[in-house]
């Protein structure tokens, strides 16, 4: 499975890398052919982010409202309810 992930609006570097660890882990943890396309941006609304996953054959929006440094979890979680895998913990950003 190709994940391409896209990180707009997160200005720690760690964060953002934090980020794309929990992409890897589940893209490591399951094998399913196509591509897809994950979009992490600031949402128009005052402290929200949006999440965009885009799988082979559909489009996800969610909006996040929790604070910045929870993504990394936020991304795992969510990736993982698309793909019905379950829920491992993830590492706090700077682990």
């Amino acid at each position: 499975m190709d994940i391409t992930l896209e990180i707009e609006g997160v200005p720690d570097r760690r964060l953002a890398e934090a980020i794309r660890r929990s992409v890897r882990l589940v893209q490591r943890q399951f094998a399913r052919s196509g591509e897809w396309r994950v979009t992490i941006s600031p949402s128009e609304t005052r402290g929200e982010w949006d999440v965009g996953v885009r799988t082979p054959s559909e489009w996800h929006l969610n909006s996040f409202t929790d604070t910045i440094d929870v993504l990394p979890a936020f991304m795992e979680r969510t990736l993982r309810e698309y793909l019905q895998l379950p829920v491992t913990e993830t590492p706090a950003v700077g682990s």
